[in-house]
């Protein structure tokens, strides 16, 4: 699964928890480790978009406000 998501974020270029989890038909509370471990290795980054983005109506879930990208070669 950690190829998978690599090769999402390698072509989409970042996407959100709700995203992955979307896409790899899988629990976000199972992907959310493998994020963690993928950017301790420096493949990918934590991007927080936070409220100001979206316009801050506070629906979301703060967790999905998080973008993450490649930050891999």
């Amino acid at each position: 699964m950690l190829k998978d998501i690599q090769d999402y974020l390698k072509t989409h270029k970042a996407a959100c928890l709700s995203d992955l989890a979307i896409h790899l038909d899988a629990d976000p509370r199972a992907i959310q480790p493998m994020l963690e471990m993928l950017a301790a290795r420096g493949r990918i980054r934590r991007v927080d978009a936070g409220p100001k983005s979206c316009g801050g109506c506070t629906r979301c879930l703060p967790r999905s406000l998080t973008l993450w990208e490649w930050a891999g070669d």
